[in-house]
């Protein structure tokens, strides 16, 4: 019973600052503009719902809600993180926050294309 208090202690300043996509979304100011670059997928989160590409990190939004990120597989216009694979090049449209980017569309690029990784 002391272990788990102890570790509730632990965990509870992580809960706390914990935003949701939406609550993070609603945080923007009216001076964002919305951002686009190219890349590669380095790794996938799909507990966190994050995206690692090219070296940044994107919150991605629930699969359904209010505000959802937009994302396509390359000659199509349907897509889930779920399918979203490593190595993949992509195209990021995304808000940026001084702590996290938010992705708000990831269209798949063709395979042949150069890209910075």
């Amino acid at each position: 019973m002391k272990k788990l208090l102890m570790l509730l202690v632990l965990m509870m300043p992580l809960v706390v600052l914990a935003e949701t996509f939406d609550e993070m979304l609603q945080g923007l100011d009216g001076q964002a503009f919305k951002r686009s670059e190219n890349g590669v997928i380095v790794e996938l989160n799909y507990v966190t719902r994050t995206i690692q590409v090219s070296g940044y990190d994107y919150q991605v939004s629930p699969a359904f809600g209010e505000n959802v990120t937009d994302i396509s597989l390359y000659g199509t216009s349907a897509g889930s993180l779920e399918l979203l694979s490593v190595g993949m090049k992509v195209e990021m449209e995304y808000f940026e926050l001084g702590h996290a980017r938010l992705a708000m569309a990831i269209k798949e690029l063709d395979s042949n294309l150069e890209v910075e990784f």
